[in-house]
């Protein structure tokens, strides 16, 4: 008899420990989540307007395509060169003060943005951006990494990472309203009231992150103490379940895990650039008309694109074949992209189309790659390791726009550039499917990781 009270009481136990953890991981979702998802909306927004912009700066400031293309690529060496010292730094200051740095010193040069008079303004200001931005995301990564089990994670990050693609309707709706109505208010010009506008928010939730976001679970006062030992012992126990052995910091560029993976993740990019800095100028050349129907049409396209987003990583999430379902989601924008270089110039619905499929597969391609990192590195190897993916990958994001502005100068027409990238998406695809797989044979990665079909 004692010892079915003292079944009892056990399974009373669980059943209250279990609920104090779902509990603490709401807590979590709605108190971090909205804010990593602002920020990072917001550092697509201003990293990404200067193609919204570009409909009237060029004219403005008589830059060429080329200038446009290479000053929009500049981001990304600015992110190349500062990813791995951004995250050395938020392992010693913390995820709280790091990002929130991250945040104020992208949205300052952000406003800056509007005095942009010369071609080597433009080129410095969108460099200072890059390196400024540029431990925001592989620091979300592992800040996600500190607080969330992977099943959690991944659709926590699937959501995250719809970010990015929502930002391309705070940009097309506010640029297209500033554009049509605020054009030489004041003696400026829109597009210098554009960056104005959408920087300020920037730094305005810089602010609220130094405030309001704890640097892990051990530090989340508006957490019991049950609920604060009950998510660290989870995270432990996940940690033994899906953690491939440890890629040490020291065999970096030695080990392949590195090089694969920033290969896939560069050739996801490199399409992702291509949507990011020239879309606006495809629906102008598709017959929309005015600034206001351009900015609406890229906010609907976008919304449409992180649904689809959201679904792949979902089933994703409830199928655990990140592998497979990142290589569909991959091939889904290929298919996209060789279809709209026939459709663009002759098809506004069909442009619309083919541009909501783009930016879902690429969109969903980021947020599945990410789900693969973090269970090849562990530790050390991880906190180091995913910025330098990170940064080796974003190389993409300069050569992508940087060839496509150039071609478009030597040719009249972004074909050339839009059919590469979308023959170097493939390449992610094949790797996926084929060099993961080499991968595991000779480091075997997590059960979660390789199973393909639910247990």
């Amino acid at each position: 008899m004692n010892a079915l009270f003292e079944s009892d009481a056990v399974g009373a136990t669980h059943d209250s420990d279990h609920r104090a953890l779902r509990g603490a991981y709401r807590a979590a979702e709605w108190r971090i989540m909205p804010i990593l998802f602002a920020l990072w909306m917001l550092a697509w927004v201003d990293r990404a307007n200067v193609a919204f912009a570009k409909l009237q700066m060029l004219s403005d400031l008589r830059f060429s395509e080329t200038v446009y293309g290479f000053g929009a690529g500049l981001f990304f060496l600015g992110y190349v060169l500062f990813g791995v010292p951004s995250s050395m730094v938020q392992q010693r200051i913390g995820a709280r003060r790091t990002l929130a740095a991250i945040a104020l010193g992208w949205g300052m040069t952000s406003v800056a943005m509007m005095f942009v008079k010369s071609v080597g303004m433009f080129y410095v200001l969108r460099f200072l951006l890059g390196a400024f931005e540029a431990g925001f995301y592989p620091g979300v990564i592992l800040y996600m990494n500190a607080w969330f089990p992977a099943k959690r994670r991944t659709r926590n990050f699937s959501i995250f990472h719809s970010a990015a693609i929502c930002s391309t309707v705070a940009v097309g709706l506010s640029g297209g309203v500033v554009l049509q109505h605020m054009s030489g208010l004041g003696g400026v010009a829109g597009w210098r009231w554009m960056f104005l506008i959408q920087a300020v928010p920037t730094v305005v939730m810089g602010v609220l992150a130094l405030a309001v976001l704890p640097d892990g679970p051990g530090a989340a006062r508006w957490l019991t103490a049950q609920q604060r030992r009950l998510v660290q012992h989870d995270l432990d126990a996940d940690g033994e379940r899906t953690a491939a052995p440890a890629v040490h910091a020291s065999s970096w560029f030695a080990n392949p895990v590195i090089w694969v993976l920033s290969a896939i993740y560069f050739c996801i990019l490199a399409a992702n650039a291509a949507l990011s800095f020239f879309m606006p100028t495809i629906l102008h050349e598709a017959g929309f008309g005015g600034y206001t129907e351009i900015g609406n049409a890229i906010a609907v396209i976008c919304v449409l694109g992180a649904l689809g987003n959201i679904a792949i990583s979902t089933l994703a999430s409830r199928y655990r074949d990140v592998r497979w379902h990142c290589a569909v989601a991959s091939l889904i924008s290929v298919a996209s992209l060789l279809v709209l270089v026939f459709v663009w110039h002759s098809s506004r619905s069909a442009t619309f189309v083919t541009l909501v499929l783009a930016l879902a597969g690429t969109g969903a391609g980021i947020s599945l790659f990410w789900q693969i990192p973090v269970r090849f590195l562990r530790g050390k190897a991880a906190a180091l390791g995913v910025p330098l993916i990170s940064s080796i990958a974003n190389v993409a994001g300069f050569l992508t726009p940087s060839l496509t502005g150039y071609v478009r100068d030597m040719s009249g027409t972004y074909t050339s550039g839009f059919v590469t990238a979308a023959v170097v998406q493939a390449l992610a695809a094949v790797i996926l499917i084929v060099g993961i797989p080499l991968l595991v044979r000779k480091q075997p990665a997590s059960a979660a990781m390789t199973e393909e079909k639910p247990a």
